[in-house]
């Protein structure tokens, strides 16, 4: 697998494949230091983007994230990606 900073490179990547791998990896590492990484692209152009980052941001869990995924869900426009919010929520507050 390759190592974090090597993934949150590639979330800046112009390619929103490698950026919704790289957030998928991300997740699955478990690696809170990923969270900060993760954040900012909650507003990325691509929905099935911010849809990966926020399963990774579930998967790694801590309450860092509750706040800017309650912020993603005021602005987020895509019903799927807010349904993903939402359960990412549940699971994040308990």
């Amino acid at each position: 697998m390759k190592d974090i900073a090597e993934l949150t490179k590639q979330l800046g990547n112009k390619d929103s494949g490698m950026r919704r791998s790289a957030a998928e990896l991300l997740g699955a590492t478990g690696d809170e230091t990923a969270v900060d990484a993760l954040i900012p692209v909650l507003k990325d152009e691509n929905r099935f983007v911010r849809q990966e980052v926020v399963l990774a941001l579930r998967k790694i869990g801590g309450s860092r994230a509750v706040e800017p995924l309650t912020r993603a869900l005021d602005t987020e426009k895509n019903d799927y990606v807010r349904d993903f919010i939402r359960l990412a929520l549940e699971r994040l507050q308990g």
